[in-house]
Formats: structure tokens, C-alpha cells, sequence
């Protein structure tokens, strides 16, 4: 349950779119450039590199020394992505084979439209707040209506029940086509009908445009969509905006039907837009002349809400619109404007502390997500560590890529060559490597049905290597010889979203499903409930606590929060709320005569606890919507935040794990005083503006305004 993640989606759709002795360098070596050639097979196909403007192959481009995420797409192919492209000294050509959609994968081709996908108007975005009544079709405009479906035949039936019949022609055995000129002089509803059944209903309304001196989204963000007022958060701006037909022509004296709006005699409509901050840290409200209104208020216009930070050149908060923030739970998606920070100007160049700029490093960093969503240090080796797709031998100094990504990762704790995953690349297998995953080996597929019983964890028995677990989304399963075959152990409780087996005695094992929190104590031959769940609660982590205290469990919960278990789960009590939904959303620190807690509540922040979990704090680190933690051999915290690694070392401080390899896509950085800052000229994000003026720093986040 990533919203920001979902909010991506939504949004595109919507405008067409510890350190202990690692040493971090001061600043980032000067980029080294190669021309390469980028192709694909067929050639036409556009393609996004690091998220930036596309291009179309075959082309040329510039790109970077180091790690690019590269995406080729073309209708009528499967998209072809490279999440860690590699471009070195010797790179000339990166290329991509798509594969053409067969006739079968067509069928799936069809969502928000029903039985028809259109790729003209209308225009339809799926699961968007911001989708109300949009159809990219003005009253007394002319378009060609086209596209792909199932159907035979459809109508367009206007608000006055006039049609416009469209017969389509085949293309595949499942797929037919449509295109038909149409004009839309009526106001209102129109329906999609075939055979009695309507299929879809759009809005066609008048015009509506913007005017100056009304502040457009646009002119603030330079992924801002294209009609959007922009509103700072707890305050209201007054709008001008221009009401026409589709061929301009201003439309006086009429009621718009909405919110009491009514343009005066030459057209234009005025009232006054608000965007108020709710209790939930990323709800928001939108008014119109006082009423609560849609985000999309008439036609294609959206009021959109910004936060807002100036401080002064000397980096003294001068006013924000955090500052009076009504909200009872903090959230990475409120920006956390502080009353002082550090301004570091190196010539041209201002440098700003990440954690002062209310942005994540997915917004800021376009190459997130090169190391993948986990960070695994090995529990015996302090210098081994892995992620997803890269290991390092030397505590992260270098990492090396491994020759697969998987999906989810064991590490052989007597062994730390050894890895065992769930490959990412279709058909799916169990993959193990004995040389720290530059070569992998299939082992077995488990008989798992990767749409159906998709893998939530992979978990090794800490006193016998060859036994395997595998949490799905069909029950448990066991493999006792390393991999080769597997068995289901249990279904009775659903989805098993983790697993934690006790460091003691193997025969413990504890599960995490959509039951609750079931236990077995004879390795898995028999179950029971010891917690369970209620209103369908997320348990998305089980972990025993400090091996000394073998008794103590840990459990995180979406709703409940930081759960802890006294007698190996048998009884269980809440410690902290908060959401705690992640995979590895729990780690444990040996310390002392104690042991420190971390926790990470999603899109909030990473606690502390060196009680037990009576009290925490909250670290001095901006979470993304991918945070994950784990502890190494040497008691070293590691964090990957969305895609990206960070180790926190002696001082405290949270620094990037080998920024030169990760950080890429995105502006110049340095590590100041044990601190991680960032160019503010240099970055290019659709969601963070900043302006460096004579005497000042202004700072601008977009809101996430979609639910």
C-alpha cells in the first residue's frame, strides 16, 4: 500500500503524462560524459532516460559515467525497462528487443474505459479525484473519436438522446478499431451504448482559461499540470478565468452550474480558490467562493495546493506554510521547514541540507531506485552487504552489480557468498548463487502461480541452511534441501505476508498472515492463532529481537502499529502506533545490557528506542515511500530509502552508502559536517522548486492532492 506510488500513476494519467569508519567523499566527482547510441528493435520507439524529456530511437544521447534507468515503450509492444544500465568508459550502444503484444495480451489492454480503450477523446484518468466529469471534449468542438475495443458496434448518445452510431473493423482475433469525426454542440452527460449497456460517460462543458494575474501550477512546478491555479496551503487566492467554446469564442452572461459560478458580459468568471491542509497529513480540501468543491472544478481546471518555505540568505526561516500545520500525525509529505538551516554557497552553486528542502529523494534524484527496495547486511560478515541487485565485500565502500534482480532475498548466514532469491525476470524461479550473486543457478519454481501466489518474503532457517521458507500470497511454503524442491506447508491462513523463525529453537516459527498472527511450535506441523487481525490489518513484519532475548518477538502493523511479544508470541501488547507496513519495517540492535529498536513508519520517519520500545525519537532523516532497515554484524543501522542506501554512522549522522554509484540523476552534492546537502540550482524535479533570489530562498512543494 505505496500511495505515493499509486499518486504517480494517478497524476500521469491525469495531465497526459553507521558510518564506523566509511569515510564519504566531500564532493561529488565532476561527471564524465559519453555520446551513446540508444536503439531499439523496431526502431520508433520513444524512450525515457533517468525519467527525463523522451526521445525517440534510434538516437544519440549524453549520458553520465555510472547507473541510468532506462525505459523504452511502443504501442503495440511490451514496455522494455533497464532499471540499473550501466554506462562505462567502453559503452557505444544500449539497445532493447520489445515484444509485440499477442492477441491474448491484448485482452488485458482495456481498464478504466470498460470494453473500450480510446486513444483520442475522451479522455479518461483512472482512480484520480482530479478525473471528475474530464473528457478533453469543449462544447462545439469537432474530434475524432478513436481507438481500440471488443465491441461490434456502439453509440454516442448525447444529453438529448441524439446518437452517433460507430460500427468498428477488426484487427486480431480479439481486438477491433474505431475512428469517426464528431461534433459535440451540447452541454452535459454523454453515454458510451452497446446492446443496451452503458459502457462509459463523459462530460463536455465549456472551455475554461486561465488568466493572469490568477497563479497557475504551471508557472510555479515544471511538471505542473496545464490548467491547475495554484494555491498555497491554508490560504485562498482569487481567480480570473475565461469561459469559451472549443473554438475560443467567449461565452457571456452564463451560469456555469457549478458552485454559483457566472461569467460577466465579456466571458470571464471570478471567485476566490482555497486549499486547506486536513487532520490526515496528506487530505486536503478545496473551496470555491467558500464551498467545498471537487478538484477539478469545471471542465479541465484544478485547484492545486503548494507548501511554501522563505528563508533568508543566511538561512533564517523567514515564513512557511507548515507553520501552523493542523495535523496530529507527521508525514514526509508535510515538508518540515525548519527555523534555521545551513546554507553552503561554493561559487555559483547553493548548497541546502536534504533534509531542509521537504522533498524525497525520489522527487529530486531521477536515478532512485537503481539499488532496489532492500538492504541486507550479511548477519555474520560485517563487510558484506546486499541489495537487491548489487553486493558489496568491502562495507560498502564498492558495490558490484549481481546478474539478477530479485524480488526477494535470504542470505546464507554461515555462508555469505550464498544467496538465494526470487527472480524478478519472467518465467519466475527460485535463484541461487554461490559466488555473491554474479551467477545465479535455477532451483525450482515451486509449482507458484506468480500472478496469484506472489512471493512476500524468503526466510532461511538460522541453524540449518537447507531449509527454506517461502511467504506468499498462498500460504507457506518449505523446501529441505536448499531450494531444489518445495511443499506447501500451511494454507489456512490466507495471504502470509512474513515469517520469522526463533534463533533458539527452529521449530518456532511465527507467520504474519491475513488471519492475524499464527504460531507453530513443532516446525510448522501445527498452527494456531495467537493474535488476530482485524479490520483487515497489514502485518507486513515478524522479527525475534536481540538473540540474547530469545523470547522477545516484534511484529509491525498497519493499524496497530509496533507490536511486542514477551513469551515467543504467545501473548501479545502494543507498544507504539503507527503504520508499520513494510517488510523490513523492524530491526534490533544489540546494545549493552539492551538492545536499540528501530522502527520505520511509512512515509513518516525512522524511530528510535533504547528502552525497549517505552519511548522513541524520531531520527533526523526524511523518509520516501519505499524505507527499509537492517542491521549489520557490527551493529551498524543501513537504510535504503527509495532506491537509495544509507548507512548511519559513529556521530549518528545518516550519510548516502557509496553516493558516487547511487546518487545518480539528479543534481551535485556534498557531505558537510557529517551531513548530506544538494545543489537547490541544480535540481530539476516536477515536484520541488527552488529559488535562489538577491536576498532570499524560496522554497516550493507540490501537494499529493489526489486520495
Amino acid at each position: 500500500m505505496k500511495k505515493f506510488t499509486f499518486m504517480l500513476i494517478a497524476f500521469a494519467l491525469l495531465i497526459g503524462f553507521s558510518g564506523c569508519g566509511v569515510k564519504q567523499a566531500g564532493i561529488t566527482p565532476q561527471e564524465q560524459i559519453k555520446v551513446v547510441r540508444i536503439e531499439s528493435e523496431p526502431e520508433g520507439a520513444t524512450v525515457y532516460i533517468d525519467n527525463n524529456e523522451p526521445i525517440t530511437t534510434p538516437a544519440y544521447v549524453e549520458l553520465s559515467l555510472g547507473w541510468h534507468y532506462i525505459h523504452f515503450t511502443k504501442n503495440g509492444y511490451e514496455d522494455y525497462i533497464i532499471k540499473n544500465a550501466e554506462v562505462k568508459e567502453d559503452t557505444k550502444i544500449i539497445s532493447a528487443t520489445l515484444k509485440k503484444i499477442s492477441s491474448a495480451d491484448e485482452m488485458f489492454m482495456f481498464g478504466p474505459n470498460g470494453a473500450i480503450s480510446f486513444d483520442s477523446v475522451p479522455y479518461f484518468a483512472c482512480c484520480s479525484r482530479g478525473a471528475i466529469a474530464y473528457s478533453n471534449i469543449f462544447y462545439g468542438g469537432t474530434y475524432t473519436v478513436s481507438g481500440k475495443t471488443i465491441l461490434d458496434a456502439f453509440d454516442i448518445v448525447f444529453p438529448s438522446g441524439k446518437k452517433v452510431h460507430f460500427d468498428t473493423e477488426k484487427v486480431s482475433d480479439n481486438i477491433r478499431k474505431f475512428s469517426k469525426v464528431v461534433t459535440f454542440d451540447e452541454l452535459g452527460e454523454y453515454k458510451i451504448i452497446s446492446d443496451g449497456t452503458n459502457e462509459y460517460a463523459f462530460i463536455v462543458d465549456y472551455k475554461p482559461t486561465i488568466l493572469s494575474p490568477t497563479p497557475k501550477l504551471e508557472d510555479i512546478f515544471k511538471g505542473g499540470y496545464k490548467n491547475a491555479i495554484a494555491v498555497p496551503v491554508n490560504s485562498e487566492v482569487e481567480a480570473r478565468v475565461l469561459i469559451t467554446d472549443a473554438n475560443g469564442k467567449p461565452i457571456p452572461d452564463t451560469s456555469l452550474g457549478v458552485y454559483g459560478l457566472k461569467t460577466d458580459k465579456n466571458g470571464i468568471v471570478t471567485f476566490k480558490a482555497k486549499v486547506e491542509r486536513t487532520e490526515c497529513p496528506y487530505c486536503y480540501k478545496t473551496y470555491v467562493n467558500g464551498q467545498e468543491s471537487q478538484l477539478m472544478i469545471y471542465g479541465d481546471m484544478l485547484i492545486w495546493g503548494y507548501d511554501y518555505a522563505k528563508y533568508t540568505k543566511d538561512g533564517k526561516l523567514v515564513s512557511s506554510t507548515t507553520e501552523n500545520a493542523k495535523v496530529t500525525i507527521q508525514s514526509s509529505l508535510l515538508p518540515s521547514f525548519k527555523k534555521q538551516i545551513t546554507v553552503v554557497n561554493d561559487g555559483n552553486n547553493v548548497y541546502l541540507p536534504y533534509d531542509s528542502i521537504g522533498a524525497r529523494l525520489d522527487e529530486i534524484y531521477k536515478g532512485a531506485g537503481v539499488a532496489g527496495d532492500i538492504i541486507l547486511p550479511h548477519p555474520k560478515d560485517p563487510s558484506v552487504i546486499y541489495t537487491n541487485s548489487f553486493v558489496s565485500k568491502d562495507e560498502g565502500k564498492h558495490f558490484e552489480k549481481m546478474s539478477e534482480t530479485l524480488d526477494a532475498i535470504v542470505i546464507n548466514p554461515k555462508n555469505p557468498a550464498e544467496v538465494i532469491g526470487w527472480g524478478r525476470s519472467e518465467p519466475k524461479y527460485i535463484l541461487k548463487s554461490e559466488d555473491f550473486g554474479l551467477h545465479f543457478k535455477k532451483l525450482a519454481t515451486a509449482n507458484i502461480d506468480p500472478f496469484n501466489d506472489f512471493i512476500e518474503q524468503l526466510a532461511i532457517d538460522p541453524n540449518n541452511p537447507e531449509k527454506i521458507y517461502l511467504a506468499t500470497g498462498r500460504g507457506l511454503y518449505l523446501s529441505n534441501d536448499g531450494g531444489q524442491n518445495f511443499s506447501k506447508l500451511t494454507t489456512d491462513f490466507g495471504i502470509v505476508n512474513s515469517i520469522a523463525i526463533s534463533p533458539k529453537n527452529s521449530n518456532i516459527i511465527l507467520l504474519g498472515s491475513e488471519k492475524g498472527i499464527v504460531k507453530s511450535s513443532d516446525g510448522g506441523k501445527t498452527w494456531k492463532v495467537v493474535k488476530g487481525n482485524n479490520n483487515c490489518d497489514i502485518l507486513g513484519c515478524i522479527t525475534f529481537g536481540d538473540p540474547r532475548r530469545s523470547k522477545e518477538v516484534f511484529a509491525g502493523s498497519m493499524y496497530e502499529g509496533l507490536l511486542a511479544s514477551y513469551g515467543e508470541g504467545d501473548t501479545w501488547k502494543s507498544l507504539y502506533k503507527c503504520d508499520l507496513e513494510g517488510k523490513e519495517s523492524i530491526t534490533i540492535v544489540p546494545y549493552e545490557d539492551a538492545y536499540i529498536i528501530y522502527i520505520v513508519s511509512f512515509r513518516d520517519g525512522i524511530y528510535e528506542s533504547f528502552d525497549g520500545g517505552d519511548t522513541f525519537t524520531k531520527l533526523d532523516f526524511p523518509v520516501g515511500s519505499e524505507t527499509d532497515v537492517a542491521v549489520g554484524a557490527d551493529g551498524r543501522l543501513y537504510i535504503m530509502d527509495d532506491g537509495i542506501p544509507f548507512v548511519k554512522n559513529d556521530s549518528g549522522k545518516i550519510l548516502p552508502l557509496n553516493g558516487e554509484t547511487f546518487l545518480v540523476g539528479g543534481p551535485k552534492w556534498k557531505i558537510i559536517n557529517d551531513k548530506l546537502f544538494i545543489d537547490v540550482n541544480d535540481i530539476k524535479s516536477d515536484f520541488l522548486s527552488i529559488k535562489v533570489n538577491k536576498d532570499s530562498i524560496e522554497i516550493y512543494k507540490m501537494c499529493d492532492m489526489l486520495p
